[in-house]
């Protein structure tokens, strides 16, 4: 099937059937012509073919996405957003992580393959000169910038409801167990964490500070290390600014047979489904991923479908504590300063 037999059938221009099966936001079509075309093209079966309407339209139908690691639920989260929302407009999606990568040649795999368009995760956008995106559309995630438009979660409310769900249940001797990564999100994610302690009337001793790799492991290592502190030093709540090091704060936790919660409180941050499969339950703060990477797509693809339209800084997305069976009142280890 052609867009010529769909114009018959629609009984409009075969002009008119391609205004409104490809997408034009500017096409000047009714309502009514619209609906007919659409239903003359499901009757008949027609599929578009995306690489004819590329080589009218010089655009590859192809949106680049670059994230920290796929392996993350977290940033498979975010691809997936995109995914849902670019195959609802026409457009693939070529996905990339820079674990074991760089941002640059991930770049150049992306132009070679004359994407239209580029999406970045916060380490991505650092990583990449400004200069090496000048001739590419182009849409951060978690990552301010006075030059590309982004979408962003309320990352210092995150850690402002962690520790103020701590502070509400008594604690007063906190860890913080953060990425040895210099990304804007997790920096927000600590500032507010630290601004809800201050506003308490508490701080953090340097041993109750620690900075590892954003992994399972990174949270095994720093867990035990403050385990290894003096029994009357040890914190009794600890905040993770990702699941992942929630994880493996809560693995050394239960090998050395420290009771959580009655000893020892953890709160995450992302609630990634391995939250909700840990015995016990993850305590986290729900940051909406897949929101954050549709928003990006529908960004993106705007300025790809309209070039005289100006983004405006939309407000944060916002977040939400989820309370599970990782933190309660301190029973075992005391909680005197």
């Amino acid at each position: 099937m052609t867009t010529h037999d769909v114009a018959r059938r629609a009984g409009v221009s075969q002009a008119t059937v391609s205004l409104v099966l490809g997408g034009n936001p500017r096409a000047r079509v009714s309502a009514q012509t619209r609906e007919r075309v659409v239903r003359a093209a499901g009757e008949l079966g027609y599929r578009p073919n995306i690489v004819a309407r590329a080589l009218v339209q010089r655009k590859s139908y192809a949106l680049g996405v670059v994230v920290p690691d796929l392996s993350n639920p977290f940033f498979m989260d975010v691809v997936t957003g995109v995914q849902r929302v670019a195959a609802e407009a026409g457009y693939a999606v070529l996905p990339g992580d820079v674990r074991e990568t760089s941002p640059g040649r991930h770049l150049d795999a992306l132009r070679a393959r004359q994407v239209d368009g580029l999406i970045l995760e916060g380490f991505g956008a650092l990583a990449l000169p400004e200069a090496d995106l000048a001739d590419l559309k182009v849409v951060l995630v978690d990552e301010p910038s006075e030059r590309f438009p982004g979408v962003a979660s309320d990352a210092p409310q995150a850690g402002r409801l962690a520790a103020e769900h701590l502070l509400g249940l008594g604690h007063t001797r906190f860890a913080f167990i953060g990425p040895a990564i210099d990304v804007y999100t997790f920096r927000m994610r600590e500032r507010g964490f630290f601004q809800a302690l201050r506003a308490a009337g508490l701080g953090l001793s340097s041993d109750r500070l620690r900075r590892v790799m954003p992994t399972v492991a990174g949270g095994v290592q720093a867990m035990r290390a403050l385990l290894a502190l003096p029994r009357d030093e040890r914190p009794t709540a600890v905040f993770c600014p990702t699941d992942l090091l929630a994880a493996g704060a809560l693995k050394a936790c239960l090998t050395a047979g420290i009771a959580v919660p009655g000893e020892m409180s953890i709160v995450g941050c992302d609630d990634i489904e391995l939250a909700r499969v840990l015995t016990p339950e993850l305590t986290t703060v729900r940051i909406p991923a897949r929101e954050l990477g549709a928003r990006a797509a529908r960004l993106l693809i705007r300025q790809l479908d309209d070039e005289t339209w100006t983004p405006r800084p939309g407000k944060p997305l916002p977040v939400r504590l989820v309370v599970r069976g990782t933190t309660g009142r301190v029973e075992g280890i005391g909680n005197r300063e």
